[in-house]
């Protein structure tokens, strides 16, 4: 499973993977996967995505902003992301512009998580 939670100094974290994924059919499962973790429950989020050695396609990055102005924008208080690098910044901007919830890019697990406890 793609999605696990870290329970880091008292505060639950939801741990998105994607670095096991080789292809973008399998980008896109996990992103279906997360929705399916929103839609389970009511309750809101501080969450982390994990896309150390992976590119986003451009259907990949579609879907990943309408998931994100459709669902995750209500229910996310705060996002990090890991291993955007070169190019992937400017995707990484262009997904923040269409959504609420910015994700905010950090170079270790470390880093996110005390981003997101704050």
């Amino acid at each position: 499973m793609s999605i696990s939670y870290v329970n880091y100094k008292g505060k639950k974290i939801m741990y998105v993977d994607y670095t096991h994924c080789k292809n973008t059919e399998e980008l896109l499962q996990v992103l279906d996967e997360v929705k399916r973790e929103y839609e389970k429950t009511t309750e809101t989020f501080v969450a982390v995505a994990d896309m150390r050695g992976k590119f986003g396609s451009s259907e990949f990055m579609n879907k990943a902003k309408q998931l994100g102005k459709d669902l995750l924008d209500a229910r996310t208080t705060k996002t990090a992301i890991l291993g955007v690098t070169g190019v992937k910044k400017i995707l990484l901007n262009g997904y923040n512009a269409f959504v609420k919830n910015k994700l905010v890019p950090f170079d270790t697990k470390e880093e996110a998580f005390e981003y997101l406890i704050r």
